[in-house]
């Protein structure tokens, strides 16, 4: 596997686990990260007292910064399992596709302000765009205040 091919899978391989540390996914990357480590012939109850450790150290934390340690240790510990045995890739893929899975959406919203502030200026175009991650399910338009003071002249001349 080339390198960048490597760094890709182990950063998010590591991102998959810890993402999943506080959902219902938990469960699924727990079993599954015991699973791949075991490759190694390391103790089972070994992988599971340091995901407990990572799990609760990201959940007292709370923190950025605790999420990105625990990504960064993970992915160091991915790395180096894939560096002996490459063949675990696919299980690591695998993984990482179960628990994406599993994760909730996060909804993004994106709210544009526009402000019209010399007199008798206008300001139009007023939208609101939500993206969900994977497809654009749903963008909806909003008429803006001058559109519906047009609307309300052009009713006016009729």
């Amino acid at each position: 596997m080339d390198p960048e091919a490597l760094n890709d899978l182990v950063q998010t391989g590591g991102a998959a686990i810890v993402a999943a540390m506080v959902t219902d996914a938990w469960q699924t990357a727990r079993v599954r990260t015991v699973r791949l480590f075991q490759r190694g012939g390391r103790d089972p109850r070994e992988i599971e007292a340091q995901l407990d450790r990572s799990v609760a150290r990201v959940t007292r934390e709370g923190t950025e910064a605790a999420r990105v340690g625990q990504v960064t240790r993970w992915r160091d510990d991915l790395e180096d399992l894939l560096s002996e045995y490459p063949d675990a890739a696919d299980d690591l893929r695998a993984l990482v596709r179960e628990v994406d899975a599993q994760l909730p959406r996060v909804q993004q919203q994106l709210v544009q302000t526009i402000t019209a502030s010399a007199p008798g200026s206008i300001a139009q175009g007023a939208y609101n765009i939500i993206n969900h991650p994977g497809s654009l399910s749903e963008t909806a338009a909003t008429s803006s205040g001058a559109d519906s003071a047009a609307e309300d002249r052009q009713g006016r001349r009729a």
